[in-house]
C-alpha cells in the first residue's frame, strides 16, 4: 500500500499488450524502488481484444494500490488513454510510457532526475540511434520530426516522442487542447512549448519490440499522412509560442463563447481604431488587450464558484512556473517544504511564505527574475516608496495588458463609456521619457482625456483648473483623493464648479466620508473608489451600489491577515497580493504595506457581481500611530476624526518617530481658536491615551509631493504590523 502521495505516476496506454504488462511493472518498480521513489502505474486498457485487462488485474493483485487500471470499452487512441491516465493519476509528477518496452522503464528515473536538475517544465526522452532498428518507421519518424521543426520552428531532436515526464498539472494543461486531431501525440512537444513550457530533451534508449504488435505495423505511411493532415489545425492552435500563460483569461473548463461587442456605431469605430493603433500610443501593450477586455466583460457575470476556479487555475499555473523558473521561489518553497502540486485550493496559499518589499529590493536581480523572461516584454516600474526609499520591480506585457483591460471595464461601472470625455487629476508625464511623453499625449487624444497636474493644485490655482475642467465638460473625473479634496474645499469656500460629471473616481489615498458626501452633493455625482498601486495598478474598485471594494479576481488573489491568521469581518488586516498575471517577476503573497477592513462575503453584492471584496482601506502599515499604552491607531482614524473639526483645522499631518510621541502639524482654518484647539486635543487624547505625548506645530501649508499625494500619517517607527496587531486597536465606531 502507498501511504503517501506517489512521487511519480506512470501512465501506460495498452492495446493488446498482455505479454508486456507484468514485465513493465516489475522493471519499473525495481528501478524506482532502488532510486527511493514512490511510484504508481496507471495502466489504461484501450479496448484490447486479448488478455491485457486480465494481466492488469493480476498485476494489481500482486502490487496492490501501486497499480491502477482504467478500461476503455473501445479503442480510442493514445491521447484519450493519456487523458484517462492523467485523470486517475495521484502522483506529484506524471510520466507517459508506452507499454511495448521499447522505451526502457528504467529510464523513467533518468527523466525524473534530469527534470529536477533543470529549470524545465517537462522532460522528453529522445529516441537514441543506439540499438534502434533502422527501418522505414525510423525514416518516417525522422521526416515527420523535420517537418515539425520547420513548421513550428522548434528544432527539436525528437519532437514527437511521447516518452515525457512533467509535474502532473503541466501534463493536464498540455492535454487541454481545443482542436480535433487524428494523432495529437505527434504534437505533444509543440503543444507544451506553445503554452510557454520549457521542454528539456534527454537522450534515451529505444529498443526493438519483443512481444505484441505495434499499431503502426503495416500502416506507417497511413499514420504519417494522417499526422500531416493535422498540421493546419495544429499550426492555428500551437503555431505561436506564447508566454507562460494562455492568451485567454479563462480556464479550459469554462470556454468562453465569442464575445458580444459592447459598442455600436461611432463608438465602436473609435474603440477599434484605438486598439488598431496601439503601437502609436502604448508601450508594451498590444491589440490583444482588446480581446482580454471583451473576455473580462463576460467573466464579470460569472458565479463565485466559476471565478474561484479561474483563480485557482491561474494560481496553480503561476506557482508551477515560479517553482521551476524563479530561483527565489524554488528556494523559498523548498525551505517551507511546500511543492506547487500540493496547492489544491486558494486557502492552501497560506502555506507559502510572505514576500517582503526588502526581499524584492535585495533579490530582484536576478533571483526574482524568471529564467524565461523576455526583456523586450518587460517594463520597469518604480515608486518613491511610502517611506521615501525607492522601490523597483518589473511588469511584463501580459500583466500590463490585463491591467489596462481591467481598468477599462472598471471605468464602465461608473457609467462612463469608451469615447466619453474624461478629466484626470494626475501627474501626466512625471518620470517618463520623451518618447513615453509623446505616446501618453497621443493616448490622451485618442481617449478624449484632459490631464490636470495634481501636484500643482493650490488655493491660488484652483479656480484656473476648475475653469479648464468646466470648459472641457467631462463625463468622468478621476484622480488622487487629495485633488478631489481640493475640489471639495473649493466648493465649501463658496466656489461654483459649474460642471456635473456622471461620476468621479478617487484613488491613491483615503477619501474621508465627509469629503465624499460633500463632492457628491456639490457636483450632483457619485464618487467611486479605486484601490491600487504602482506594482499592480487597479486591484479593487467600488461599484455603483456599495462602498466595498470588488477585487479583480481574474488578476489577483487578495488576502487580509491579522496576527498571521485570516482577518475576521469587521477587523483591520494587512493586505497581501498575489499577481496572477506577471510571470517575469512573480509577486506571490506580497506585503504591499496597506491595511483594510474585512467584510462579510457570505452574500453577494447588491450589484450582482460575485467578486471577492474588502472593505474600507485604512492606509499604510507604516502609517500606524503607536500609542504609549501599546495600542495602535490606523491612519484612517485621523482622517475620520479631523473631518469633524474642519471649522478650525484646514489641513493636518501626524508625524511619529518614537512610539508614544507624535507631532501634529496643523494648518489653521478661519474659525480656529486656542479654546477650540484645546478641546480637539482633549478629544483626540481619548483615542491616543492620556500618556501619549502630542506636540502641535502650526504651519502655513502641508505641501503635496510631486505625485499629488499627501499622507495623513508619516511614521519612521519600524515595527511589523503582524507583531503589533494583537494589541487592541481603537476606532471611532
Amino acid at each position: 500500500m502507498i501511504e503517501r502521495q506517489p512521487e511519480i505516476s506512470v501512465v501506460v496506454p495498452c492495446f493488446n499488450e498482455e505479454a508486456n504488462v507484468a514485465a513493465l511493472a516489475e522493471r519499473l518498480f525495481d528501478a524506482t524502488d532502488e532510486a527511493g521513489l514512490t511510484t504508481e502505474i496507471v495502466f489504461v486498457d484501450d479496448g484490447s481484444t486479448d488478455g491485457t485487462w486480465a494481466a492488469i488485474e493480476r498485476c494489481h493483485e500482486e502490487s496492490g494500490d501501486r497499480v491502477a487500471g482504467v478500461k476503455h470499452k473501445r479503442n480510442s487512441g493514445i491521447p484519450a488513454a493519456w487523458q484517462s491516465g492523467v485523470d486517475a493519476a495521484k502522483g506529484r509528477y506524471t510520466c507517459f510510457l508506452d507499454a511495448d518496452l521499447q522505451h526502457p522503464p528504467e529510464e523513467v528515473v533518468t527523466l525524473y532526475r534530469s527534470l529536477l536538475r533543470s529549470r524545465a517544465d517537462m522532460v522528453q526522452g529522445t529516441r537514441s540511434s543506439i540499438e534502434r532498428l533502422r527501418d522505414s518507421r525510423m525514416l518516417f519518424s525522422r521526416v515527420l520530426n523535420l517537418l515539425l521543426n520547420i513548421a513550428f520552428r522548434t528544432w527539436a531532436t525528437d519532437s514527437k516522442s511521447g516518452f515525457v515526464l512533467a509535474p502532473h498539472r503541466v501534463l493536464e494543461d498540455v492535454l487541454s487542447y481545443r482542436g480535433r486531431y487524428r494523432y495529437f501525440q505527434t504534437f505533444i512537444s509543440v503543444a507544451a512549448k506553445s503554452k510557454g513550457y520549457e521542454v528539456l530533451e534527454v537522450e534515451t534508449l529505444f529498443q526493438s519490440r519483443y512481444a505484441g504488435t505495434s499499431f503502426l505495423s503495416g500502416k506507417a505511411w497511413w499514420v504519417s499522412l494522417g499526422a500531416l493532415a493535422d498540421f493546419p489545425r495544429a499550426l492555428i492552435e500551437f503555431g505561436r509560442k506564447r508566454a507562460p500563460y494562455s492568451a485567454s483569461i479563462a480556464p479550459k473548463s469554462y470556454p468562453l463563447p465569442r464575445a458580444r461587442h459592447p459598442y455600436r456605431g461611432r463608438r465602436r469605430l473609435r474603440f477599434e481604431a484605438y486598439f488598431a493603433t496601439t503601437p502609436l500610443h502604448k508601450w508594451k501593450i498590444t491589440r490583444r488587450t482588446r480581446d482580454l477586455y471583451l473576455e473580462l466583460k463576460q467573466t464579470e457575470q460569472w458565479s463565485r464558484g466559476a471565478l474561484e476556479e479561474l483563480q485557482l487555475t491561474k494560481l496553480q499555473r503561476l506557482l508551477q512556473h515560479a517553482y521551476s523558473h524563479v530561483p527565489y521561489y524554488r528556494d523559498a518553497f523548498d525551505e517551507a517544504d511546500v511543492h506547487p502540486e500540493e496547492i489544491t485550493s486558494i486557502d492552501d496559499l497560506r502555506r507559502l511564505p510572505l514576500l517582503e518589499k526588502d526581499q524584492v529590493r535585495k533579490k530582484l536581480y536576478f533571483h526574482l527574475f524568471a529564467d524565461t523572461h523576455r526583456k523586450r516584454d518587460m517594463l520597469r516600474i518604480t515608486t518613491s516608496g511610502s517611506t521615501g526609499e525607492p522601490f523597483t520591480t518589473y511588469g511584463d506585457r501580459y500583466q500590463l495588458e490585463m491591467r489596462f483591460a481591467t481598468t477599462l471595464r472598471s471605468l464602465e461601472w461608473t457609467g462612463w463609456r469608451f469615447g466619453d470625455r474624461q478629466a484626470r487629476l494626475w501627474h501626466q508625464t512625471l518620470g517618463m521619457s520623451k518618447s513615453q511623453v509623446i505616446r501618453e499625449r497621443t493616448d490622451a487624444w485618442f481617449m478624449r482625456r484632459l490631464f490636470v497636474p495634481a501636484f500643482e493644485f493650490t488655493p491660488e490655482t484652483i479656480e484656473q483648473y476648475v475653469d479648464r475642467i468646466r470648459r472641457f465638460k467631462p463625463v468622468l473625473v478621476d484622480g488622487y483623493a487629495e485633488s478631489l479634496n481640493f475640489l471639495a474645499t473649493y466648493v465649501r469656500d463658496g466656489g461654483n464648479p459649474g460642471f456635473s460629471p456622471r461620476a468621479m473616481v478617487s484613488s491613491a489615498q483615503m477619501l474621508p466620508d465627509n469629503v465624499r458626501d460633500l463632492i457628491e452633493e456639490a457636483f450632483q455625482t457619485r464618487v467611486f473608489d479605486k484601490y491600487g498601486s504602482r506594482e499592480f495598478s487597479g486591484i479593487a474598485y467600488t461599484c455603483e451600489l456599495s462602498r466595498d471594494h470588488h477585487v479583480m479576481d481574474e488578476s489577483y488573489v487578495v488576502e487580509l491577515l491579522t496576527d498571521g491568521r485570516p482577518t475576521e469581518p469587521g477587523e483591520v488586516g494587512e493586505i497581501l497580493v498575489t499577481d496572477l498575471n506577471n510571470f517575469s517577476v512573480p509577486l506571490i503573497r506580497y506585503r504591499i504595506g496597506d491595511l483594510a477592513v474585512a467584510v462579510d462575503e457570505s452574500e453577494a453584492c447588491a450589484c450582482g457581481r460575485h467578486f471577492s471584496r474588502v472593505g474600507r482601506i485604512e492606509g499604510r502599515t507604516q502609517a500606524i500611530v503607536h500609542c504609549a499604552d501599546g495600542t495602535w491607531l490606523p491612519g484612517a482614524l485621523f482622517l475620520h476624526f479631523f473631518k469633524e473639526h474642519e471649522y478650525a483645522i484646514r489641513h493636518f499631518q501626524v508625524h511619529q518617530e518614537t512610539p508614544g510621541e507624535i507631532t501634529l502639524k496643523v494648518v489653521k482654518n478661519r474659525q480656529f481658536s486656542e479654546a477650540a484647539m484645546r478641546e480637539i486635543l482633549e478629544e483626540l487624547g481619548r483615542y491616543t491615551g492620556s500618556k501619549t505625548r502630542i506636540d502641535v506645530e502650526f504651519v502655513e501649508e502641508i505641501p503635496l509631493v510631486r505625485t499629488g499625494k499627501r499622507s495623513p500619517v508619516v511614521s519612521t517607527v519600524d515595527e511589523d504590523f503582524q507583531e503589533v496587531s494583537s494589541r487592541k486597536v481603537r476606532s471611532l465606531v
